[in-house]
C-alpha cells in the first residue's frame, strides 16, 4: 500500500510518458495517488546566521537551520509512504519513503506528475 503524505494529489505517468502532456492532464494514462491528512511537512528551527557573503556584488544572508520533520507516521510493514523530496531527503534511513521523481508538465509548464516514484535512500 502507498498513503501519499505531500498534501496534493500525485499523478505518476510511467517511464514512456513524454515530457509535455498537451491533452487533459487528468486522464486515464496515470496512476493517481490522492492526497492523505495530515501531510507530512518540515518546519526549520534556525540555530544561528552563517557567514554573510556576497553574489553578483549583492549581499546574501546564510543561515545554520535544523531540519524537523512533522507528522510522518512509523514506518509499518508493507506501507510505502509518498513525501515531497524535502521531506524524504530530510529523512534518511527510512526505507519505506518515495518521492516523485522524472517531472511531468502540461503544455503551459505546470507540472502535473512524474514518470516514476523513488526511493530517496
Amino acid at each position: 500500500m502507498i498513503i501519499n503524505l505531500t498534501g496534493e494529489t500525485v499523478r505518476v505517468y510511467g517511464p514512456d510518458a513524454p515530457d509535455v502532456i498537451a491533452d487533459d492532464a487528468l486522464d486515464t494514462r496515470c496512476t493517481v495517488f490522492a492526497a492523505e491528512v495530515p501531510p507530512a511537512y518540515i518546519n526549520l528551527d534556525v540555530l544561528r546566521a552563517g557567514p554573510r557573503t556576497f553574489h553578483g556584488g549583492r549581499p546574501v544572508q546564510t543561515y545554520l537551520v535544523r531540519h524537523i520533520v512533522c507528522d510522518l507516521p512509523a514506518s509499518r510493514p508493507d506501507t510505502y509512504l509518498l513525501v515531497d523530496a524535502a521531506v524524504g531527503l530530510a529523512s534518511r534511513g527510512r526505507s519505506d519513503l518515495l518521492i516523485g521523481f522524472d517531472s511531468v508538465h502540461d503544455a503551459a509548464g505546470a507540472l502535473v506528475g512524474y514518470r516514476h516514484i523513488v526511493s530517496p535512500c
